[in-house]
């Protein structure tokens, strides 16, 4: 049986921002967000590394529409549309989401890593604040994805190095937990096929004492010099140490310096990179020097370029390109694989704002040696949006994996160029404070705009673009009437941009109100908008360098409604509802063009009628002829809703639509217009085939002028006509009878005792032709009422001849 290993870590659900459902002021209708369908687009390739460019097919339920990024954003309606294999010829995370007219899929993530054919001499995952102190079941299989996405990327790494906090010791008192991070380590590589590859542990300060960690790992996993905590090893033959951060000794520090100046001295390695492994960061490098330590491990390493440094302890992410610096060495974050971190600002907490540095993602580095440079890619095992602590305060977060983004990538891979002498790898830096970038974000066409929802005001905020990502934004609101600042969030506080998160959130809902001193655990206060009033926003967004965009400035009324949709779907709708009840026969008068239709199952359609009709009165339709502020009183509440009627009043009109079914009579005008010549010859024709002519014609006629007839019924009039026609001609002319000799004398049919007849065929003796000429439906068209008139008049002189013969 599998031994189990696992969590004291409290890990509890993501909390996703979702639009929940809201009742109608009537109470008559629940208006709903439409529903998100289960999965996105299926695609050919999975999340992995992969050489040369590769071919991507998407594939949707019927009718869907499938757009997609390869930016990392979250793709829109306005993305590129899928029409064919999507080329993938650089690395990149490809995003799809399947659209309906009122629906949209969940996302579909891959992660692409693109490699030329060249094979590496090293390869390593460094990984970085695990922090296991338990083996509950879904930490064991949250480590299972994990390890299954990074066989899919390295199937047979080198090395995996865990650098530093394996547990979540706070007193020195919990070594026996690093069993836990020993067990899913040696069971997933086992598991996985990584027989091969050797593991390297680092201290942190989660971790107990030096000894009493040591004493938990096989010896080739931390093999200190005489619980020193630091030591030497190869990786896949490159030099590499491990230094202890918590305890930075003279002895340590002249150890270090030592051997590497051994190896930059030696011909035969001084070109070679020296990868140094330490739990805190190094000040002045990372993340403009957040969270470090040791100034003296710098001053050791200042002198050797062909140095890279890893860390991790901050918890600060890897998405940011600050994560990776080069001055005197070079300095590489590899992030957390527990929880991660941002610059502290305010996020979307519930319906709060709180200001918050935690966020639930994790991510880790894998590292490639070439000959002349050394790859640092960037992986994501969990980057799904959420939040690290729930609606109440509550701690939790990555409960139900695998995730989504797994696999996929967290930026660009850093490229570390190599040299034959240390001077001529320092030339070839790239990630200095001088090139830092200095582009700023721009803000899109799409504005921004403020929501009313069941808890409060919430602006909603399309992401500026930035050729990097944006960071953060300001906000700014001021009251117009007032001409007064309004106390959200102070003038230097900012909001996040959620640019961990994969795919990155294309337009952000910051709800406009503070929880209780802006913390977590704080119940939200009132926002201090007031309804009716005329605010005035200025948003700015910024990158990580701080570039800032150009202000954007708009004006809105706390409270008011954008109906602008709904508004429209409602006469789409009550159009569709009039010509379906026509054709059903259930209003009157019918009109022309309902002849040009067909509905196959009018149960259905009535069904459809209702429901749509009580979803119309609901949206305060039937209370318009009162004016605007009326309508709007009648209807739904909030923003959320009016949008949630407003699709599903276009979703009801398109399911609607699609029982009420097009129809072609031309053919059958046609039939009737080309049958008429001929049925006027056959008048006096007795024969079979002459009856089966007029039979043809008069059926053909009734349909013409009947509602609600298929498709296929008016083809078989109209082939039915067509039919007649040809095989009265192909009968020929009818043979004449001979002439009798003799005829009798007819008697008068009228006279002074004889009363006029009224029989058929011998007229009403007051000029008005025939009765059976007016009998039959009503006409709903003139030309399909002559027609039958015709055929009805034709019948009856063919009966006075009949009666004269």
């Amino acid at each position: 049986m599998r031994s189990r290993w696992g969590t004291t870590l409290a890990l509890g659900g993501a909390i996703l921002l979702a639009a929940g459902t809201a009742t109608a002021g009537t109470g008559a209708v629940a208006w709903a967000a439409p529903e998100t369908a289960a999965a996105g687009p299926a695609a050919s390739l999975e999340t992995g590394r992969y050489t040369g460019a590769q071919s991507v097919t998407l594939t949707a339920a019927p009718g869907a529409e499938i757009r997609y990024t390869l930016d990392g954003t979250m793709p829109t309606r306005a993305s590129t549309a899928y029409s064919g294999p999507i080329r993938i010829d650089r690395s990149a995370n490809l995003t799809a989401i399947a659209f309906t007219p009122t629906t949209a899929s969940a996302p579909t993530v891959r992660g692409y890593l693109i490699k030329t054919a060249e094979q590496p001499l090293a390869q390593f995952a460094v990984m970085s604040d695990i922090h296991l102190s338990s083996d509950s079941p879904a930490l064991v299989k949250k480590w299972e994805g994990y390890f299954d996405t990074l066989k899919r990327i390295a199937p047979r790494p080198d090395a995996i190095v865990s650098n530093g906090d394996q547990i979540n010791d706070n007193n020195h008192d919990t070594a026996a937990d690093h069993r836990f991070p020993r067990a899913m380590l040696e069971q997933n590589l086992a598991r996985t096929g990584m027989t091969d590859t050797n593991v390297l542990v680092t201290f942190g300060n989660h971790d107990d004492y030096v000894d009493r960690m040591a004493a938990q790992y096989p010896k080739d996993w931390f093999p200190q010099f005489d619980g020193t905590g630091y030591y030497e090893t190869k990786i896949g033959g490159f030099p590499a140490f491990v230094v202890n951060t918590e305890s930075w000794t003279s002895a340590q520090a002249t150890w270090l310096y030592g051997r590497l100046s051994a190896i930059s001295k030696d011909p035969a390695t001084q070109g070679q990179p020296i990868f140094v492994f330490g739990h805190r960061p190094i000040p002045n490098t990372v993340w403009d020097g957040a969270q470090t330590s040791n100034p003296g491990l710098k001053t050791n390493l200042d002198d050797f370029p062909q140095v890279v440094f890893f860390s991790g302890h901050s918890h600060l992410n890897i998405s940011d390109e600050r994560s990776i610096h080069q001055d005197t060495f070079t300095s590489v974050n590899e992030g957390s694989m527990s929880y991660e971190e941002i610059d502290s600002m305010y996020q979307a907490f519930g319906s709060g704002l709180a200001k918050e540095h935690t966020i639930p993602t994790a991510q880790s580095v894998l590292v490639e040696v070439y000959g002349d440079r050394v790859e640092v890619d960037r992986i994501n095992y969990a980057a799904d949006a959420g939040r690290t602590y729930d609606d109440a305060g509550k701690w939790g977060f990555q409960q139900n994996p695998p995730f989504r983004s797994t696999g996929t990538l967290a930026g660009p891979s850093w490229v570390i160029g190599r040299g034959a002498t240390p001077a001529e790898i320092k030339s070839k830096f790239v990630y200095t404070r001088a090139n830092r970038n200095a582009s700023a974000p721009a803000w899109g066409t799409e504005q921004p705009t403020v929501r009313q929802t069941a808890t409060g005001p919430v602006l909603r905020l399309p992401q500026a673009a930035d050729d990097q990502f944006v960071n953060d934004y300001s906000l700014a609101l001021k009251d117009v009437a007032a001409g007064t600042t309004v106390n959200l969030v102070g003038g230097n506080d900012r909001l996040a941009a959620d640019y961990v998160f994969t795919p990155r959130p294309a337009a952000l809902d910051i709800p406009l109100a503070l929880r209780g001193g802006g913390k977590t655990n704080q119940p939200v206060a009132p926002s201090p908008l007031v309804a009716g009033r005329e605010y005035e926003a200025t948003l700015v967004a910024y990158d990580s360098y701080r570039n800032a965009s150009a202000p954007r400035t708009f004006r809105f009324v706390a409270g008011a409604l954008d109906r602008a949709a709904l508004d429209a779907a409602i006469p789409k709708a009550q159009e569709l509802i009039g010509t379906a009840s026509r054709v059903l026969g259930d209003e009157t008068p019918a009109q022309a063009a309902d002849l040009g239709f067909a509905i196959a199952d009018p149960a259905a359609a009535r069904d459809r009628i209702s429901q749509l009709t009580a979803q119309i009165d609901a949206a305060g339709a039937s209370a318009s002829a009162n004016g605007a502020a009326a309508r709007a009183a009648a209807g739904p509440a909030t923003q959320d809703e009016v949008d949630a009627a407003a699709a599903q009043i276009v979703e009801g009109t398109s399911a609607l639509r699609q029982l009420v079914t097009a129809v072609d009579r031309a053919p059958l005008t046609a039939a009737l217009d080309a049958a008429k010549p001929v049925v006027d010859r056959a008048k006096d024709d007795t024969r079979a085939v002459a009856d089966r002519l007029r039979t043809a014609q008069r059926s053909a006629a009734g349909v013409s002028e009947r509602l609600n007839v298929p498709q296929t019924g008016i083809d078989a009039a109209a082939n039915e006509l067509d039919a007649a026609v040809e095989a009265y001609r192909a009968a020929g002319t009818p043979t004449p009878k001979p002439t009798p000799t003799e005829r009798p004398t007819p008697k008068p049919t009228t006279g002074p005792n004889t009363p006029p007849s009224t029989g058929p065929g011998t007229g009403s003796g007051t000029g008005e032709g025939d009765g059976l000429a007016k009998t039959g439906a009503e006409s709903l068209l003139p030309a399909a009422g002559a027609a039958l008139a015709l055929a009805s008049a034709g019948g009856g002189l063919l009966l006075r001849r009949r009666r004269n013969v």
